[in-house]
């Protein structure tokens, strides 16, 4: 059995204490978690920095490495960084497109208004301290999955998103009569 949920982010935050304020908000569902998620690497294509410290809040403890660039004395492994950068570092539309009322024919656009992250769930895909969900994308067919675990404190985290990560539809090039 499928259900749909819309989780509504607002506006991105423009600093690590409101990334915060909104995952301690919103990530005690997976649904809510993987839209933070999505929040994160929608950030990473505007604030590399915001997002690497905001990433660190939302992914899985087995994913993080001692290092400056996070929070509280962690970041992301070398390889999630690395990841990062090669996929979504000179791409971010890939990121947008995860947003609930972007297109491909308008360049993935962040839509006005509250943004927004639709996802899917199966029942079956559920339990209570691992899940995965589904992401939909307005550059792809059907929805891509995310693994999540809920950590001690309630909050559920990344912990597989590499579907998300890949490419979608193209973006169509305007040509210029002369």
């Amino acid at each position: 059995m499928y259900q749909e949920h819309r989780i509504e982010l607002g506006t991105l935050p423009r600093d690590t204490d409101a990334y915060l304020a909104l995952r301690d908000r919103l990530a005690t569902t997976p649904w809510g978690g993987a839209a933070m998620f999505v929040a994160g690497i929608v950030l990473y294509g505007e604030d590399r920095a915001l997002a690497i410290r905001c990433l660190t809040a939302m992914i899985d403890s087995a994913l993080l490495v001692d290092g400056p660039d996070g929070l509280q004395g962690k970041q992301p492994a070398p390889a999630v960084l690395r990841d990062l950068r090669d996929r979504l570092g000179e791409k971010p539309w890939i990121a947008r497109s995860y947003l609930d009322g972007t297109s491909h024919e308008r360049g993935y656009a962040p839509p006005d208004g509250p943004l927004a992250v639709r996802l899917r769930e199966q029942t079956r895909d559920v339990g209570e301290s691992d899940a995965k969900v589904f992401v939909f994308s307005s550059g792809a067919d059907s929805p891509r999955p995310i693994r999540l675990l809920r950590n001690v404190k309630g909050i559920w985290k990344a912990r597989e998103w590499s579907s998300l990560e890949v490419g979608v539809r193209a973006i169509p090039r305007i040509s210029e009569e002369i």
